[in-house]
């Protein structure tokens, strides 16, 4: 019978016999003495090992065949669920959206996707490369939604072309990789109908001339030819090219056409540095007269080599351009309608005339008046930065951001707050020092100067080195302090108006310091959200008794917890990072984590 059976399924006889067999068990004396074992027992023991592997092969073989069973029925398995979901999806709501509904779905997908060429022109795993892959995947799912895709004008009127010679396809012919391009750009044309275009147009050479370079170039004017015979549908452009100007003949029959065009930017790099001859100088923009914003980069000598309708700009950026002396002053006398305008790394030679017979420091015969001019936002060295506040009157401003690479003084900040009467008003300062710890008392008393002139500050944002020192007690609402504007006696006259400013040392600290930190005006009384950014903070015992005072005062009139008067903000948001040389440890701000959560402030600190 067993003979047989072995003979029938040697497998499951075997299983049988390993099941009903019990493993062979050894003497207790053999397993807890260390006695010798006799022949007898060493027979037995070697016995019982044999009997043992063989158990264990039986065991083994077992595992490899059930686990080849469960890899079949998971595959099976795994091929049922896909069947399944085929005929589910046949049944799925989705098939019932109207194509009208699906292409609005599509488009608030794609919201912040731009049709790129190359596909992959931006680094790889960057945020924006895979935004931009979206459009593709939603029209590879099927046909259907791929007819949607095509039929969206708004989604292919935002294209991104990008013909580097670092990112142009070194693989594929010169003539084959043109008509690659222009395929796209036909195929983008197309679908996007009539709507307006939002494009973007890139070539930066590399450092070494190469023939890859050259074609790159051709390719680009070839491409940029191509855009202008659709010039009267320009929204938004944005050309980055090597050496911009070298471009002027392909764009000049853009003139007169561009009647769509509301934001422009322009970027001339490498040889940009050398000064555009004057018959280079581009006219297609000459006549755009919905043109509201402007970003300039590199741009050598922009109202000599640019054409445009300056006085409606409502937005201007200007980064590392070049200027003649008078020519900032120009730009901006050609630019009075604007409400932004933000300046960066420029070297500015304009000098401010003030009046001979005037003894005060508002007078400015100069000053370029922008009465519409709301936010103000400066990068540069600290002289520059002096030269531009000299240069402008803006009664209208509200948010001021000033970084300074180099010590920055604000003597002539201050006088063009009060020249423009708008100390006030201002909402919104950010304000970043050079933190060079050399000049960091004289930075940092210059920073409470100003904040004792910008009464109606709500936010302010500090970056700046050993704020404990001299600004953040400046800033502590103490007892007796009210909120009443007053106007901060910091900056004599006599000393602006001799160029003798906050670095001169024309007066000494003591001079305003009972008059700013006594009993009185608090500094910002309006203040609401503050962040601190501080590079060498050695102790936070004085930023804590600041933020606490700030927190615990009251504007509805009565007196508060701390003895302040009323009509000071409370402080809602609060922003701190801190550093030192060593790893720093404030201890002293764990107290204000139970105290911010009390009056509901949101607080995060970053040490």
């Amino acid at each position: 019978m067993q003979s047989a059976l072995s003979s029938y399924h040697p497998h499951l006889d075997r299983r049988t016999l390993v099941d009903l067999t019990p493993l062979p068990e050894l003497a207790p004396v053999l397993l807890h003495s260390s006695s010798v074992p006799s022949e007898e027992q060493k027979l037995s023991v070697e016995n019982a090992i044999q009997q043992t592997k063989t158990t264990l092969s039986v065991l083994d073989d077992e595992i490899d065949r059930l686990r080849s069973a469960l890899a079949l029925w998971m595959s099976r398995r795994a091929d049922a669920e896909a069947h399944l979901a085929k005929q589910e999806a046949v049944l799925s709501p989705l098939r019932r959206i109207p194509p009208e509904i699906l292409g609005e779905i599509f488009l608030y997908a794609c919201a912040e996707s731009t049709i790129s060429w190359p596909r992959h022109s931006h680094p790889l795993h960057a945020e924006i490369s895979v935004v931009d892959e979206i459009p593709w995947h939603l029209g590879a799912v099927c046909s259907d939604w791929r007819t949607v895709m095509h039929s969206l004008p708004k989604l292919w009127s935002t294209i991104n072309l990008d013909i580097s010679s670092a990112h142009v396809p070194r693989s594929v012919a010169t003539i084959n990789l043109t008509k690659q391009v222009h395929r796209f750009i036909d195929t983008c044309l197309v679908r996007s109908g009539s709507e307006p275009l939002t494009f973007t147009l890139k070539y930066v050479a590399t450092p070494a001339k190469s023939p890859e370079e050259d074609e790159a170039r051709e390719l680009t004017c070839s491409v940029l030819a191509v855009l202008v015979e659709v010039s009267e549908r320009w929204a938004n452009v944005t050309l980055n090219l090597e050496d911009l100007f070298s471009f002027h003949a392909i764009l000049a029959p853009a003139r007169e056409r561009v009647s769509n065009l509301h934001t422009l930017y322009l970027c001339s790099s490498g040889q940009s540095a050398t000064t555009p001859r004057p018959w280079h100088a581009i006219d297609a923009f000459t006549t755009a007269p919905r043109l509201t914003s402007l970003t300039l980069i590199h741009i050598s000598h922009p109202t000599h080599h640019l054409r445009l309708p300056w006085h409606q700009l409502k937005s201007l950026r200007s980064k590392g351009s070049n200027f003649h002396e008078g020519e900032f002053t120009r730009l901006l006398q050609q630019s009075r309608s604007l409400e932004e305008f933000r300046t960066e790394d420029e070297r500015v030679l304009d000098l401010a005339v003030t009046s001979a017979n005037s003894n005060t420091s508002s007078t400015n015969n100069s000053a370029v008046h922008l009465p519409s001019l709301r936010s103000l936002v400066i990068t540069n060295k600290g002289s520059y930065i002096s030269r531009i506040f000299q240069l402008i009157t803006v009664p209208s401003l509200t948010h001021l951001s000033i970084h300074s690479r180099t010590a920055y003084s604000a003597d002539h900040t201050v006088s063009m707050l009060r020249r423009s009467q708008c100390s006030l008003q201002l909402q919104s300062l950010t304000l970043e020092s050079s933190r060079d710890l050399e000049v960091v008392w004289e930075e940092n008393y210059g920073i409470v100067c100003l904040l004792a002139e910008v009464k109606g500050v709500e936010e302010c944002m500090l970056r700046v080195s050993k704020a404990a020192d001299e600004i953040i007690p400046r800033l502590t609402v103490r007892r007796g302090m009210g909120a009443a504007p007053q106007r901060s006696p910091v900056i004599p006259s006599s000393h602006t108006g001799s160029g003798m400013g906050l670095m001169g040392g024309a007066y000494g600290m003591s001079q305003v310091s009972t008059k700013v930190s006594g009993q009185g005006s608090v500094l910002l009384p309006n203040l609401k959200s503050f962040s601190l950014e501080d590079s060498f903070c050695e102790s936070a015992g004085e930023l804590k008794e600041m933020l606490q005072s700030r927190m615990l005062t009251g504007g509805n009139g009565a007196s508060t917890e701390n003895g302040t008067s009323s009509g000071i903000a409370q402080l809602s948001k609060v922003h701190l990072k801190l550093s030192r040389p060593a790893p720093p440890s404030y201890s002293e701000l764990d107290i204000l984590k139970g105290l911010a959560k009390e009056k509901r402030v949101q607080m995060d600190i970053i040490v």
